[in-house]
């Protein structure tokens, strides 16, 4: 059964690739044999039926004896028919003009067939395709010799499907065939690309869905991309493990240290020696407490309430301005607008205030912050004037620990978090951060949340 079942055509993407053009030119030429069955049928001898010669022996004796009476062929013809309702058809011998009173125009094969006819001794019947045609039976009318044929339907060929209708029923299947043929293949591929971009954001428990249960090349790729985000998820669950592991880890030999430094100062020992010993104890201090919030905001969840914007910004901005204010530097900041936001006001004070402190730090004197709104969504831009980054670094920015400027970091006292949280903290939101450099130098982050 295995065997068989790595065999099936099916199971591979070529397979079915090449099933389906073979599938398609077998359709194509049963629809070509087909319709040149129906619609280019060729004349044929068949048996005459004795009834059929007497009824048109019947008709050339009515007609004869009219004579008398003058009246046009035409005119019998059509109350004969009517009387015994099959078509009549005469033949001039001569001219070999064929009156054929009622009914559509008879077609160009039917009328030479008719014609070559006059030239039979005897009654014989042709058939093309539903319509049989008996005779011929002659007869003299007006000084004119005719030859009389009849023209019988078979009604059960009559009702065949039209050229139209086998072209829309062939145009019908194949578009059915070739929707649902398209669909096989990017259906899954759709699954694995949406799949993708969730994985991307950092949703790490994504995985795709039903494409992984095919059995050919694309469950094969879905069931792949699973594995590989599987790992991906473990990684980055191990690197927070890590990060939070590292910050309890080090809190203890800090708390110690900052006991033994003060301990040294009531010794009288060096007080330079314990100044610096103290600022890197400080330092390391701010890193585990960034550590400890990155960590927390990461594997956080949001708690989301209805609140006027201002009022959550406000003690932001306070703290903002006072800290520019101490550097020499300007702080400028729009009126907030008048809207009610949802959102975890802990989470998106520590966004805003992070990207804030880190557009003073960087500045030379002017930190700008403006917002715009609409009925889906509300931005903040913060702004500054300083020597802002390239287009390279806007994208690595939000990455944990990494700085554009080593030396100019450490000189304003970041690690390279501040930034990660924010990040960490918007997209909790379901927002977006992102920067950008200004054209005449500067740095401009904006946060969108969704309202």
């Amino acid at each position: 059964m295995q065997m068989f079942k790595k065999l099936n055509p099916t199971r591979k993407i070529m397979g079915r690739i090449f099933l389906w053009f073979w599938a398609t030119f077998l359709v194509t030429a049963a629809l070509a044999v087909v319709g040149t069955r129906f619609f280019f049928e060729e004349l044929e001898v068949v048996d005459i039926k004795p009834q059929d010669v007497r009824a048109l022996s019947v008709s050339v004796s009515r007609i004869q004896r009219n004579n008398a009476q003058q009246v046009p062929l035409v005119n019998l013809l059509n109350r004969f028919e009517r009387e015994r309702r099959w078509r009549l058809i005469a033949v001039n011998t001569n001219s070999k003009q064929v009156i054929a009173p009622s009914g559509p125009p008879l077609r160009d094969v039917d009328v030479r067939a008719l014609q070559n006819l006059i030239g039979q001794e005897s009654a014989i019947a042709i058939k093309r395709g539903a319509i049989k045609f008996s005779g011929p039976v002659f007869f003299n009318h007006d000084e004119e010799r005719y030859a009389l044929f009849s023209a019988k339907f078979d009604r059960a060929q009559e009702n065949k499907p039209s050229l139209l209708l086998l072209f829309f029923i062939a145009i019908l299947t194949t578009t059915i065939l070739s929707w649902l043929f398209a669909r096989s293949l990017t259906s899954p591929i759709l699954d694995i690309q949406s799949s993708a971009k969730k994985l991307a954001s950092g949703q790490w428990d994504t995985r795709v869905g039903s494409a992984s249960n095919r059995h050919d090349e694309l469950g094969e790729l879905a069931r792949d991309f699973n594995t590989m985000a599987a790992r991906l998820q473990a990684m980055w669950g191990a690197q927070k493990r890590l990060l939070a592991d590292v910050s309890h880890e080090l809190r203890s030999p800090l708390a110690r240290l900052q006991m033994a430094l003060g301990l040294a100062y009531q010794q009288n020992v060096d007080p330079d020696t314990l100044s610096r010993v103290e600022r890197e104890a400080e330092r390391m201090e701010a890193l585990v407490a960034q550590l400890l919030t990155l960590s927390r905001v990461e594997a956080g969840h949001v708690s989301l309430t209805k609140q006027p914007l201002a009022e959550v910004l406000n003690d932001v901005f306070t703290d903002a301005n006072f800290e520019a204010q101490n550097k020499n530097k300007q702080l400028c900041i729009a009126e907030v607008p008048q809207i009610t936001v949802e959102v975890d006001s802990n989470m998106l004070c520590r966004a805003v205030e992070n990207v804030i402190r880190n557009a003073i730090r960087h500045s030379k004197a002017l930190t700008s912050v403006t917002f715009e709104h609409d009925e889906t969504q509300w931005h903040i831009t913060i702004s500054d004037d300083g020597d802002g980054l390239s287009l390279e670094e806007c994208e690595q920015i939000f990455s944990p620990f990494y700085r554009a400027s080593l030396a100019r970091e450490r000189e304003s006292g970041g690690v390279g978090l501040g930034l990660s949280i924010a990040k960490a903290a918007v997209e909790l939101h379901n927002g977006v951060i992102c920067a950008e450099p200004l054209s005449d130098k500067g740095l401009k982050v904006t946060l969108s949340f969704p309202r």
